[in-house]
C-alpha cells in the first residue's frame, strides 16, 4: 500500500537495498520505503538487528529479506545484491547508509583508527555501489544509487574527524564519478549531506560528552538537531522520477548548517 497517489513520487513495487538498515537512517528509510510499497533487502553486519528492520517491515505487511555482510567485503556484499534479485528482482533502488565515526585528535590517531572509517565509510559504499551498478547495468534496469554522506564533506569540523571527514569527501568525489560514468546506462547516482541528526552514533556521542549537543545546535540555525524521519523525504525525492533529471549532486538536509 503506499502513502500517495502521485506516481512522480511513487517508489511501489521498487527493489530496494539498504546498507546499515539495522538502526538509525537505514532502519528509518528501510521502514519508510517499505510503507510506501517496496520490497526491501535489509542488510547490516550485524544480524540479529538486520533481523528487527525486517521484522518491523513484515508485520506491517510490507515485504523485505534480511542480508547480513560486512560491506567492507565486496563477495559478501556481492552474495548480498544476488539474494536480493533471486527473491525480488533487481535493485532499483540503492542507499549505501552504513557507515561509523572513530573520533580521535589527528596528532594522536592510529593508523587503524583511520583506516576503519575510511574502509566503512568508503570502501563499503563503493562495495555495494559497484556490485548493485553492474546488476543494474548488465540487465538494463534504471535505477538510482544514494550515498549517505554528511556535512563533514562541506565544512570543517572540531578536533577528531579526521578519518571521518576525509571519507565522506571521497563519497563524494566517488558519488560524481560514478554519476558521469553511468549517466547514459539509466543509474543516478547522488547522495545526500545530512547535518547532525539524532541516529544512534551522535546520541552515543551526546551521552559521552553532554555539551556536544548545545554545539550541534550552536551551529545550525534552525536552532536544533534533525530527526531521522527528516531523511525520508529527500531520499523518496532522488529514489522516485521526481529526480529523474538529477545525477551527480550532494542534497544538503542541515537545517541551514552549511549557509552560515
Amino acid at each position: 500500500m503506499t502513502l500517495t497517489s502521485d506516481p512522480l513520487f511513487s517508489v511501489d513495487g521498487k527493489v530496494v537495498i539498504i546498507s546499515g538498515a539495522g538502526s538509525g537512517f537505514g532502519r528509518t528509510i528501510a521502514l519508510a520505503l517499505a510503507e510506501r510499497g517496496a520490497s526491501v533487502g535489509v542488510l547490516d553486519i550485524t544480524q540479529k538487528a538486520a533481523e528487527e528492520t525486517t521484522a518491523l517491515i513484515t508485520s506491517a505487511g510490507g515485504r523485505a529479506i534480511t542480508l547480513v555482510a560486512d560491506t567492507r567485503d565486496p563477495e559478501l556484499v556481492e552474495k548480498c545484491v544476488q539474494d536480493v534479485i533471486a527473491k525480488f528482482g533487481v535493485p532499483q533502488i540503492v542507499v549505501a547508509s552504513a557507515g561509523i565515526g572513530r573520533r580521535s585528535p589527528a596528532i594522536e590517531m592510529t593508523s587503524q583508527t583511520w583506516q576503519d572509517v575510511i574502509d566503512v565509510n568508503l570502501n563499503g559504499a563503493w562495495n555495494l555501489a559497484q556490485a548493485t551498478g553492474r546488476a543494474m547495468i548488465t540487465t538494463n534496469t534504471q535505477g538510482s544509487i544514494i550515498f549517505i554522506s554528511s556535512i563533514a564533506a562541506l565544512v570543517g569540523l572540531p578536533n577528531g574527524n579526521a578519518n571521518y571527514s576525509a571519507s565522506k569527501g571521497a563519497v563524494h568525489a566517488l558519488m560524481r564519478t560514478l554519476a558521469i560514468e553511468w549517466a547514459t546506462k539509466g543509474v543516478r547516482v547522488n547522495a545526500i549531506a545530512p547535518t547532525h541528526f539524532r541516529t544512534p552514533l551522535i546520541v552515543a556521542s551526546i551521552k559521552e560528552n553532554p555539551e556536544g549537543e548545545a554545539f550541534f545546535k550552536a551551529n545550525i540555525p534552525m536552532g536544533r538537531m534533525g530527526e531521522p524521519e527528516e531523511i525520508v523525504g529527500s531520499i523518496i525525492y532522488l529514489a522516485s522520477q521526481a529526480s529523474s533529471m538529477v545525477t551527480g549532486t550532494v542534497l544538503v538536509v542541515d537545517g541551514g548548517h552549511t549557509a552560515r
